[in-house]
């Protein structure tokens, strides 16, 4: 079932809330009016119950007086008190004496006015009127109320009008986001909130096209990368049913080709563990200089076996608690693209690291390869994005190389910066900024 739309229910909502501060206004109006119109009342009554206290007729019976006072006044009660609080002359007899409370300054009951005056001789004189008129209801205001609220309607209408087309305009085209068309756009708004939203929804579709271009990148490089070694391990294998005498060296070609189609298979198996938080840790109390020595030797062989020479550097005396495989895998990605960036140059190096302060401890790999663009630079984290496009053999991924080690650094509390210049090389480091 369909709710209201959205301009109907902000219009009328609008117009309602309009309306209700109108009652309020009226309401609080005549509420205020009514207590300054009774406290003048109030203050007449006073005055006239002092007035005929100082010219009361002492030498008439004080019942003879009461009486006539009712037959003059109908609405204004005459009560005599004694000093006691004995009523001596009452010209309403008939009704409920006077409570105590509604006699003094503390009176607040606008339902009875009530004023005293002492008289000469001892005793209060008491003028009291009960059942006050009503404030009478002046009609002359409500075309003033229904003036306000049509002017409410006239500004109301228009911002609501445009909010809820841009939210039209908005969901047309996150239907068609949904349906596929990333990359498509719309024109912030005047609203400045509304403007964020679109920018933020524009910056998602855009993310979402440059998302599906790399995924498409991806099948196309994953597709060549994987359809290569197969091929060459067709091609070996019909070399060896040709030649078995011939087999051994072709075996370890073959070797070669499923370890890279392996490596491919486990990198993208790895990426979505990582992203979708399925990676354990085991965290242990690990010298860090001892981690270092050992992840470096380990990851030596690796560097000069690809004719890239390596420098070492340790200097920490600190103990963490870190599990120290996921940090070398994170360790042995940042390598493997250093190593690609700097093979081919003719003083080809890299340089790991690892220092420690009292404010945390870092590892770098540093290489003297080609460098990063600028341009390429914010996007080098992002699932499958590779600077070189064009393919190269050996040692090339599928661009996830960075996207897991950022990830299994920030899993453990660091973060993993990037520092590059073109021609002059790339500085990974990995970042910790605690001891614990």
């Amino acid at each position: 079932m369909r709710g209201p739309g959205l301009f109907r229910l902000m219009f009328w909502r609008a117009l309602l809330l309009v309306a209700v501060c109108l009652g309020i206004l009226v309401t609080l109006s005549t509420h205020f009016q009514a207590r300054f119109l009774y406290g003048d009342w109030q203050r007449d009554l006073q005055d006239e119950a002092r007035w005929h206290a100082g010219h009361w007729p002492m030498d008439q019976n004080p019942a003879t007086v009461a009486q006539a006072w009712g037959a003059a006044h109908g609405r204004v009660r005459l009560t005599w008190l004694a000093a006691d609080g004995q009523v001596v002359a009452d010209s309403r007899p008939d009704r409920p004496p006077l409570g105590p409370e509604l006699i003094g300054a503390a009176h607040q009951d606008m339902e009875v006015l009530v004023g005293a005056a002492p008289l000469p001789g001892g005793g209060t004189l008491v003028l009291s009127r009960a059942g006050q008129p009503a404030i009478p209801l002046h009609v002359e205001f409500v075309p003033v109320v229904l003036v306000f609220v049509g002017l409410a309607a006239l500004l109301v209408w228009p911002p609501v009008r445009d909010l809820t087309a841009a939210f039209r305009r908005l969901s047309t085209l996150a239907a068609r986001v949904a349906g596929g068309h990333f990359g498509e756009t719309l024109d912030p708004p005047r609203q400045r909130e509304l403007a964020g939203l679109v920018r933020s929804f524009n910056d998602m579709s855009r993310a979402l096209r440059d998302a599906e271009l790399r995924q498409q990148r991806l099948l196309a490089d994953v597709s060549h990368d994987l359809r290569s070694p197969l091929g060459r391990l067709r091609a070996l294998g019909e070399t060896i049913a040709r030649r078995p005498e011939r087999a051994a060296p072709h075996l370890a070609q073959m070797d070669a080709e499923i370890a890279l189609m392996d490596r491919l298979i486990g990198d993208i198996l790895e990426t979505t563990r990582v992203e979708g938080g399925a990676v354990p840790l085991v965290r242990q109390a690990v010298p860090l200089a001892d981690w270092a020595r050992d992840a470096f030797a380990r990851i030596s062989p690796r560097v000069q076996g690809a004719g890239v020479a390596v420098d070492v550097s340790v200097d920490a005396d600190r103990t963490v608690d870190i599990d120290a495989e996921r940090l070398f895998q994170a360790l042995g990605n940042l390598v493997d693209n250093a190593v690609v960036a700097s093979q081919g140059r003719p003083d080809a190096r890299i340089a790991l690291s690892l220092r420690a302060d009292e404010t945390g401890w870092r590892v770098a790999v540093a290489d003297n390869g080609r460098g990063i663009p600028a341009a390429d630079l914010p996007h080098v984290f992002d699932r499958f994005y590779r600077v070189d496009q064009h393919r190269g053999g050996g040692i090339g991924g599928a661009g996830l190389g960075l996207s897991i080690a950022r990830a299994l650094v920030a899993a453990q509390g660091g973060r993993l910066t990037l520092d590059s210049t073109v021609g002059v090389g790339t500085t990974a480091t990995m970042v910790f900024p605690t001891l614990s």
